[in-house]
């Protein structure tokens, strides 16, 4: 099969995704200080694969510079931006094999994390019994008694409501304060 490469979109054409799921840096050339200089100089950067590494859940990932900024990004993630487009709300990047290392875009689709659950369930990835990160732990007396009055269908108090309600503007007030600096 032939390697396709198709630009990244959020990361301002400056990387590409392959159909097999490959991540490679494009060729460019940057302005920067260079204290060896003493003045800003232009420095060429060729093109290049990237080397994913394994993060601990089994996915692969690349780091990533854009404006003097390093991130960490997804690859099945940047697969699907390049191939197939943007996320919709509430959708995470599914493997259709259940290989999280295998991020050809055949294997790959943008879905729902009920559906992604549905996936990893019948691939037998899902973490059940012994396996799953809460078994064995102790439940406190109060959260038991919450669950339960949750189960069974109990109203919360004015005294829960009015700390929900603080919180929720405290949140809010919190993300206006961020939108304004």
């Amino acid at each position: 099969m032939e390697e396709l490469w198709k630009d990244i979109p959020i990361y301002d054409g400056l990387y590409q995704a392959s159909n097999l799921g490959n991540i490679r840096a494009k060729e460019r050339k940057i302005k920067k200080y260079s204290p060896y200089y003493q003045k800003v100089i232009e420095q060429t950067y060729k093109q290049r694969l990237l080397k994913p590494t394994l993060d601990k859940s089994g996915y692969y990932r690349v780091h990533l510079g854009i404006n003097g900024k390093k991130y960490n990004g997804s690859v099945h993630r940047m697969v699907l931006m390049a191939f197939v487009g943007m996320p919709q709300q509430n959708q995470e990047a599914c493997h259709n094999n259940g290989i999280p290392t295998d991020n050809r875009i055949e294997n790959l689709r943008w879905d729902t994390h009920a559906e992604n659950n549905r996936d990893r369930t019948k691939h037998g990835t899902y973490p059940k019994g012994k396996d799953h990160h809460n078994y064995g732990k102790p439940m406190s007396e109060e959260l038991k008694a919450r669950l339960a009055a949750y189960h069974t269908g109990a109203k919360r108090s004015d005294a829960i409501k009015q700390k929900m309600s603080e919180a929720q503007k405290r949140r809010w007030a919190n993300v206006q304060k961020q939108k304004t600096a």
